[in-house]
Formats: C-alpha cells, structure tokens, sequence
C-alpha cells in the first residue's frame, strides 16, 4: 500500500495508527501465546493492498475504523481490565499497594465466582456469557466501577460501540480515577469520529496517570487527526521520555518529523533506526522518505 505522509491528515493519521496497532497486535500476540506473524499481521491490516490516489481517501477512512477497533481489543490486554476482574477482589487486596487502587478499582467480594467465570468467558471470546456474567455482577453492585467497565469492553468486543461507551461513561462517572477506563472511552471515541470528545478523555487520563506513556501516544495520534502538529509531537516525546523503549512512539515521532517543513530528516532517522532497534516493523514509506 501506497501512503503519502505528507498528503494530508488522513494519510498522517492511518500511518500513525496502523504502525502503533500492528506492534501491539504481534506483541498482544505473543504475550498470549499465539503465533502471529508479521507477513500474518501485515495481511490482516491490508497493508499489502494497492491503493490508487482516487481510492486513497476512501480506503485510509475505512482502514481506520478497523485498526482502531484492533487497537481498542489489544489495548485492553495491555491495560489489564480483566485479569483485575479475575483477581482483584477484596480479600486479594492485601497483596496491593493501598494508593493505587483508586486508579484501578476492584471488584466486590461476594462477586469473585461471577468475576471469574466473566473473565473465563471473555477469554474464550464468548461474548454473550461474559455479558451475563457481568450483568448479574451489576444487579449485586451496580456501583461498582470496575464491572461497569469490564462490561464495556465486553460490548466493545461484541460491536455494540455505542453500549460501550455508555458503559465506560457509567464507569468513570462512578470513580473518575480510573485511569485506564478513560483511555478505553477515548479510543472509543475516536474509533467513531468524536475525536474532540476523544482528546479530552485522554487527557484526564494522563491527569490520573501521568506517567502513561501510551496514553500521551494515543492523546498525540488523536492531536494529529486534528492537524495540531505541534501538539502531537510534545506528547511523543513525553511519552519517549516516560518509556525510553517504547518502540511505536520512536516511530511515530519519526513521522512526524518528516512532517516538517524543511522535514528533519537526521532526527527523523535516529527515531526511526531506533524504533527498529526495539522491533518496530520497515516502513517502505519511510525508507523512501529517508532516501530522498
């Protein structure tokens, strides 16, 4: 596939996108144990289908809408939403640190069988018994932030977009620290356009959290959509800075540096020789940038 990074917002925005959602899709990948590979990752992505200039546009939107929805899925398996559900509850609470369980939440006690049989069913992707299993979790404790937002990523991954964000809303309504729900609700957000509304969500995000690199990588993709350049490239190096290692960002920021006007191409090079170095996937768009 053919992209101009220098086009417009589309091209910057899918560029940014696809990159960050492939790594964490092999990564997400790995860390469970599937076999993924990056021909494989590449073929699910459709980076490898010719896109003519008339088509560019068209393609890159309905591009988004699917690796954003990627995104969303591999974004709770790096958040954890529900391996928390599965085990933490009140009586496994000693084992953690007291000051941050307002920024994760946790699960009442009497609901422990119902939290595990929701994370057992989430895992085999039967989303219909996870939705249950959550819903007789609420009519115990419709209170309970947590559950709320564990049931919105079960919605999300069953395709009911707009149930998931009444339920990552209803999530953060209840406790509006919780970090991760508002990173969940921005991703959401922005997969359905609402991209303002999407900033702002993870913005208190890094409120809650500051020290998230991934959340400022979101909040600068997000920036970008809204051609705030300048805006995208101080989260990115915010998020460098928080992670050294976080190869994606190193990638990221080198588009954008390509992006100036003159572009600066030895800096660019330097995030992009270094995003490789972590295992960021070539880029031919890149490569050539970097050639001329």
């Amino acid at each position: 596939m053919t992209l101009n990074v220098t086009r417009g917002r589309h091209d910057a925005v899918g560029a940014l996108v696809a990159a960050q959602v492939l790594e964490e899709f092999l990564l997400a990948g790995r860390e469970a144990g599937v076999g993924v590979s990056e021909h494989e990752g590449r073929r699910l992505f459709g980076r490898t289908f010719p896109v003519t200039p008339d088509t560019q546009d068209v393609f890159l939107r309905q591009f988004q809408r699917i690796v954003m929805a990627m995104l969303f899925s591999n974004h709770l398996k790096i958040s954890a939403l529900l391996l928390l559900a599965a085990i933490c509850h009140a009586q496994d609470a000693a084992s953690l640190n007291p000051g941050k369980m307002d920024k994760t939440g946790m699960l009442p006690p009497h609901t422990k069988v119902l939290g595990e049989r929701a994370a057992a069913a989430f895992g085999k992707q039967d989303w219909k018994a996870a939705r249950k299993a959550y819903e007789e979790m609420l009519e115990l404790d419709d209170g309970n932030a947590l559950i709320w937002a564990n049931l919105g990523a079960v919605e999300q991954q069953a395709g009911d977009a707009k149930r998931a964000i009444e339920c990552f809303e209803k999530s953060v309504q209840i406790n509006p620290q919780l970090a991760q729900t508002w990173t969940a609700l921005g991703l959401m957000l922005q997969k359905e356009g609402d991209t303002y509304r999407a900033i702002s969500c993870f913005t208190r995000a890094i409120h809650e959290e500051p020290e998230d690199a991934r959340a400022h990588n979101y909040l600068a993709i997000a920036a970008k959509g809204l051609g705030w350049a300048d805006a995208a490239e101080a989260e990115l190096q915010r998020a460098i800075e928080l992670k050294p290692d976080y190869g994606i960002a190193h990638f990221n920021m080198a588009l954008m540096l390509l992006e100036r006007r003159p572009p600066a191409l030895e800096l660019a090079r330097r995030h992009y020789e270094k995003a490789l170095a972590l295992g960021v996937a070539k880029d031919d768009v890149v490569e050539r940038r970097l050639k001329d």
